[in-house]
Formats: C-alpha cells, sequence, structure tokens
C-alpha cells in the first residue's frame, strides 16, 4: 500500500536527544548539561513526585473521561470556565485538533518564516496548504505581511507567540491593529508554550483577546514553567464553541492518569512555578549579559532560552561544547546557520557555559 503521495516528502520533527542518548552516543562520563530543548532545569516538584507516588495504584483504572476536575484548575487559573478549556497530550496535540476539525485539503494556513516546525509539519500530513511570512527585520512576527496575505482560502493562523527560536515578541498595540483588520471567519492560534517566562508588561497574553471576543485559540503547556515535560501534557483555551468543535475529534482517554494527577499537582504548587520563572529571568539576564561582552550578538528573548549568532565560531563552538558535555540546539533547520539555541538552565549550567565558551575563545585566538 502506497502512502499519501504528498508524506512522501515529509521530514519528521528534529527532536533533542535525550541523556541515555548522550552518554551512549557519545561516551561522555562527566556532568552533562542539557541546554537543547527547553526543559526545565530545575527537575520536578517534590508534590508532583508525592501526588504520582499516590497515583500508582490507580493505573490500572482509566482516568476522568471528561476531565473535569483539571479543566475546573484551568479555568480557575484563567478566571474562565472550564466549557473554555481542552486538554491535550502536550499542547502540540492541540493544534492537530485544529487541523481535523477545521481543514480540509487545499484549505490554507499562514505561519511565519521560521516558526514552531510543527505548523508545516502538520500541514504536509493533512494536505493543506502553507503561506510562509518572513520574520520582520527584528525577528518578529510580520503580523501587516499575515494580513495583506489572506485569500478566501486561509482558514487559520499560527503565531508562537513569544517566538521559537528567536524568543521575540509583539507589543499590545501591534496585537490590537491586527485584530482590528482580521477577517472573523479566521482563526487564530496563539501558541504560548513559552508564556510563563514573560515579564515585559508591555506584552500580552492570548487571554486578553479571547475575553474581547476575538477568534482566537491560545495553546499551552505543562513542559516548561511547570517542569512535566515528560508527561506530555498541554491544553487549550477558547471559546465554548471551539473548544466543542476540537472536543469532537479528541480521541476518549488521550491524556493519561498520571499526567492529570500531576497537572493537578503542579498547579497548586505555586512556590514551584514562581521558582522556575524566577530562575529563568535571572539566568537569562545573566547569560544575556555575559554572552554580549564576549562580541557575540544576543536576541532578546521573553521565553526560557536565548538565540544567539556566534558568527563564524558556530560550529566550532557547538562541537567544542558538546565534547565538554553542554548541549545547545543548532539553529540551520530554521534558518539562522551561524546561530545556537540555549536554554536557561540552573546558576550552575549557565556559569559552565559561559566558562567553557571563554576558554574555546582563548584557545581559538591565542
Amino acid at each position: 500500500m502506497e502512502p499519501k503521495p504528498w508524506l512522501k516528502k515529509l521530514k519528521p520533527y528534529p527532536p533533542g536527544k535525550t541523556l541515555e542518548e548522550i552518554q551512549r552516543d557519545l561516551g561522555l562520563k562527566g556532568p552533562i548539561y542539557k541546554l537543547n530543548s527547553n526543559e526545565n532545569p530545575l527537575g520536578p516538584s517534590p508534590k508532583v513526585i508525592e501526588a504520582l507516588k499516590k497515583a500508582l495504584s490507580e493505573i490500572h483504572l482509566y482516568p476522568e473521561a471528561s476531565y473535569k476536575t483539571l479543566r475546573e484548575a484551568l479555568g480557575k487559573r484563567w478566571g474562565l470556565s472550564s466549557e473554555n478549556i481542552i486538554l491535550g497530550n502536550g499542547s502540540n496535540e492541540i493544534l492537530e485538533f485544529v487541523f481535523k476539525a477545521y481543514l480540509e485539503r487545499e484549505d490554507e494556513i499562514i505561519i511565519s518564516e521560521p516558526s514552531f516546525l510543527m505548523y508545516e509539519i502538520f500541514g504536509e500530513i493533512y494536505g493543506v496548504k502553507i503561506k510562509k511570512i518572513p520574520l520582520g527585520t527584528d525577528f518578529k512576527h510580520h503580523l501587516e505581511g499575515f494580513l495583506n496575505s489572506i485569500t478566501h482560502k486561509t482558514k487559520a493562523l499560527f503565531l508562537d507567540h513569544p517566538h521559537n527560536p528567536t524568543g521575540s515578541t509583539l507589543e499590545r498595540e501591534v496585537w490590537e491593529e491586527f485584530f482590528k483588520f482580521l477577517p472573523k471567519n479566521i482563526l487564530v492560534i496563539i501558541d504560548e508554550a513559552y508564556g510563563d517566562f514573560i515579564d515585559d508588561p508591555k506584552v500580552p497574553l492570548g487571554i486578553e483577546f479571547l475575553k474581547k471576543g476575538y477568534p482566537v485559540l491560545i495553546t499551552r503547556t505543562f513542559s516548561k514553567a511547570m517542569g512535566l515535560a515528560g508527561l506530555r501534557l498541554g491544553y487549550g483555551i477558547a471559546s465554548p464553541e471551539i473548544i466543542d468543535t476540537l472536543n469532537k475529534v479528541r480521541q476518549p482517554f488521550n491524556v493519561n492518569l498520571l499526567a492529570v494527577k500531576a497537572g493537578l499537582a503542579i498547579l497548586e504548587d505555586k512556590d514551584y512555578q514562581l521558582k522556575s520563572i524566577e530562575l529563568v529571568l535571572k539566568g537569562r539576564k545573566y547569560l544575556t549579559s555575559e554572552l554580549s561582552k564576549l562580541g557575540f550578538k544576543v536576541y532578546p528573548s521573553q521565553a526560557n532560552f536565548l538565540m544567539v549568532d556566534f558568527d563564524k565560531f558556530c560550529d566550532l563552538i557547538y562541537n567544542y561544547l558538546l565534547n565538554q558535555g553542554i548541549f545547545l540546539r543548532p539553529l540551520k533547520a530554521y534558518g539562522f546557520p551561524n546561530c545556537l539555541r540555549i536554554t536557561v538552565g540552573t546558576e550552575e549550567a549557565n556559569q559552565k557555559l559561559i566558562q567553557e565558551i571563554e576558554n574555546f575563545l582563548n584557545t581559538e585566538i591565542s
């Protein structure tokens, strides 16, 4: 049997390697600093570990089918109803629901170039036409370009905010002007995987626009500030009408029991959430300052990572750090061949990174 013809050239998403893969492939025995996948460097919350231990005796049972308890907790967090919330096996699944529920072949979506690779991958899987709008000169979403590119075939716009991999954001006035001219029949997906790390008061969250009645679906994840990447838990926030439609394509029990229990536990652990965010904000400031002092271009970020232009040293630095047990994310696939993306780590990891880059420069220049 032949696959769908439009899948023949599809390239799967390139995930970062796990610690076990890194150790096995490179034979490293010392400490490893995994700064390539934007994971939470604190490890899981102790309250989550305790909740998971208690839940182990229940794993022979299906979870609550409606997930009402967790949906209500998330609704309370955002001042909304549980009817505004849908859960997913990671926020990626929420993105896929849009393709399943709303988009047919020959329909059109608009994305930035570059942006989170899964928008394009889902488009290719479902045979949807993809229109790409280059980022502006400041590496921010070019919303005017989005508006100018809308046709009668356009059904949805995908905007990662903060943007991946640059970490850039848009100010409130830019968003408001965009929505003023946006046709009402077009759904805007605001992907806030890194929204918890926004500290600029001029940068809005998507919830503002939902409460104003704009046609938005906000996707969020428990993988970053909440520290649950391995349990794959995400959610979408939208009007009850949109959520009801998305639920029609959601498989029953799409989120496992342990993820639900962990989600409820971490929502209660305000101290862990605050500590995670403070760690990132402090580390982001430190790395920006130190890397800039070393002469590298660090792009402003509101996420838990930084995009850094290492110019002619990019590949050399990447490979040097690899052998020191420090893993960063190359951005060639995103169109930035001289840039690396650096996840903000612990204070120890951040200092080790700067120290090793200094060692490299001293060796290379001398």
